[in-house]
């Protein structure tokens, strides 16, 4: 979002929760870190000087500053790796452009995506920087069924931390905070996030996912970013867009359940690739539509 009142409150919310809970301040100082690192980056690369002054490419940088210290100890090696890895995903960002622009879709998150899986990979490889908070590798299993009484206030909950754990932080204000730094840019783009994340974890909910999961923000998270997305940055807001964003949310969900079936059997968390691959198959569905206002890092 090209506005700096939202990056802003954007840090913020990071150190709302790295403060009061929901995350830890190297997240939040990964983050900021990336941002820096990876816009100066786009530099000597000769990137567009306005699409650097826009910010279109510190935010896969501020996501990947933040994903590190989220799965690896805080060491020394992990913050070699964030330095390397944030300036590395600035030629991958620039790389997808290029490979994109024949479909004339954007690369969305999945420089973050492929830079941060490529990382948290190669660290099961090394010593100096362990993974700690990767899920554990293991083989597709069947659902287990978990009971849980669930209220208006836990539905609420869930919908708001979906938001708050796009930047990897499990804490419904901080997700409050995200919504409404949103609003500063577009009141369009608020609404469908909150409402992107809300469907998805209904979606889940009605689909029998573990309650656990759904409260900490991990089914919706994706959705929360899907839903504005198609419904207002890159197809034009309409009764039409809207249908085809609440359609896209559901299938994210479903995207989000294979992805993790998939990663999880080597220890690798699905990031927001649902979010990309859901929106990469319904923009390419409609190809040459475009919003008035397309963002290219939604």
């Amino acid at each position: 979002m090209n506005n700096p009142i939202t990056g802003l409150l954007n840090v913020a919310a990071l150190l709302w929760a790295a403060y009061f809970g929901g995350t830890t301040i190297f997240v939040a100082l990964g983050a900021i870190l990336g941002t820096f690192v990876s816009t100066i980056t786009a530099y000597p690369l000769h990137a567009d000087r306005e699409s650097i002054r826009s910010g279109l490419y510190g935010f896969n940088g501020m996501l990947v500053g933040a994903a590190l210290p989220t799965f690896l100890d805080n060491t020394p090696s992990m913050w070699a790796l964030l330095l390397l890895a944030t300036i590395t995903v600035t030629f991958v960002t620039i790389a997808l452009e290029r490979l994109l622009s024949t479909w004339k879709i954007p690369g969305l998150t999945f420089p973050f995506v492929l830079t941060s899986w490529i990382v948290l990979l190669a660290t099961y490889r090394f010593t100096a920087a362990a993974p700690a908070g990767l899920p554990k590798a293991q083989l597709i299993a069947p659902a287990v069924a978990v009971d849980h009484v669930w209220t208006l206030g836990d539905f609420l909950h869930a919908s708001l931390t979906s938001v708050s754990q796009v930047f990897f932080v499990n804490n419904p204000v901080s997700g409050a905070i995200f919504l409404f730094a949103l609003a500063v840019h577009s009141r369009w783009c608020a609404l469908l996030a909150a409402s992107g994340a809300a469907l998805a974890v209904v979606t889940a909910w009605l689909l029998g996912a573990d309650p656990t999961l759904i409260l900490h923000g991990l089914w919706g998270y994706s959705a929360a970013l899907t839903a504005p997305a198609i419904g207002c940055i890159f197809l034009k807001p309409s009764a039409r867009s809207l249908a085809l964003s609440a359609l896209a949310v559901g299938f994210t969900v479903l995207v989000q359940a294979a992805t993790a079936s998939v990663s999880e059997t080597v220890g690798l968390p699905a990031l927001t690739f649902p979010f990309v691959l859901t929106t990469w198959i319904f923009l390419l569905a409609k190809p040459g539509v475009e919003s008035e206002s397309a963002e290219p890092n939604a």
